[in-house]
């Protein structure tokens, strides 16, 4: 057989915070799998993309190019994957007011995502393309942003016998352009600092309720200064979504993960580009105290959105030999 794409969407409104919209609530995402190769005893990844970022970064498809989709190229290995668009963001719902999205309620609403996703898969309710699943193994997995939010469901609910960290650190961010230091500062000031900071990197004076990041202002941070013209149109046209402001300010905000990093006790598996958003990819596992069981990948020619990069297979192999070692949990 070959590749399946289902769409779907999931109701989390039960997982926000009391009062928080007055509207149903819904995260959208698409489950990728080829049907002939799932194993009897599948893995199944759920995904969350980086700020401003639309699932579809887990299954990239630009034109009269081959070989992007991470989600593909893990189906065909037997791998049921299943990319997540982060509260707010690609085709999920846009509550009119969005300042209730903390990184924190994000991580709440992937939860209740996972628990959904999970319910279906076992059930072989979620789709008619797939029967269900037997004794599956769960791995979560996040970009940047969804890093952040990953780290965080993993600490509040302990979801995944194992989770994947892919440009994101708990204890520091760096690289990030016009961003001052925020050494010293109130929890108060802090936010306005960043506010004030994304509002110059995304081009306005004053943030809006929801905003983008305009590509061109992260040339080099998010891609390699050489990246073909094609790919970084492609990320622009259809890669690019908004985020809500109050979730942006979170996932600038240096530390404000750590607490829930602090907790995870399951095998971790990081990765950066070597020109991405950590000071130090070496110093990183010191964010995981508890986990006994850390990996740390480096990839050379790989910017911070690391699914662009030429480099980008030879990380997804890694990650697939990484895997087993979740079910030794």
């Amino acid at each position: 057989m070959s590749v399946i794409r289902h769409e779907f969407r999931v109701d989390v409104t039960a997982a926000l915070p009391p009062g928080a919209a007055a509207e149903r609530v819904e995260i959208a995402a698409t489950l990728v799998a080829d049907p002939g190769a799932v194993a009897d005893r599948p893995v199944v990844v759920i995904a969350i993309p980086g700020g401003t970022y639309h699932r579809r970064y887990w299954d990239l498809q630009p034109p009269g190019r081959a070989g992007y989709s991470q989600a593909a190229w893990m189906a065909e290995r037997g791998a049921v994957f299943v990319a997540c668009d982060y509260l707010g963001g690609g085709d999920s719902t846009r509550p009119a007011d969005g300042d209730f999205m903390t990184l924190e309620v994000c991580a709440d609403a992937a939860h209740e995502a996972y628990q959904q996703v999970r319910a279906g898969l076992e059930k072989g309710t979620l789709t008619g393309l797939l029967p269900a699943l037997t004794d599956p193994a769960y791995v979560g997995i996040g970009q940047s942003l969804g890093g952040f939010i990953t780290m965080m469901q993993q600490g509040k609910y302990a979801d995944y016998p194992g989770i994947g960290v892919f440009g994101a650190s708990p204890v520091l961010i760096a690289n990030i352009p016009e961003h001052r230091r925020l050494d010293g500062l109130s929890a108060e000031d802090r936010r306005r600092a960043v506010m004030a900071d994304n509002a110059r990197t995304s081009g306005v004076r004053e943030l809006p309720m929801y905003h983008g990041a305009p590509r061109q202002n992260f040339l080099g941070v998010f891609h390699v200064a050489d990246v073909p013209d094609d790919l970084f149109g492609y990320d622009e046209q259809q890669c690019h979504t908004l985020i809500s402001r109050v979730t942006g300010v979170d996932g600038m905000t240096p530390g404000i993960s750590r607490e829930f990093a602090d907790r995870i006790e399951v095998p971790v598996f990081l990765a950066f580009g070597d020109s991405d958003v950590s000071r130090d990819p070496r110093a990183e596992p010191s964010g995981y105290p508890r986990s006994r069981d850390i990996t740390v990948v480096l990839l050379p020619r790989m910017a911070h959105m690391h699914n662009f990069a030429d480099t980008r297979q030879a990380l997804w192999e890694r990650f697939r030999q990484w895997v087993p070692v979740t079910a030794r949990t």
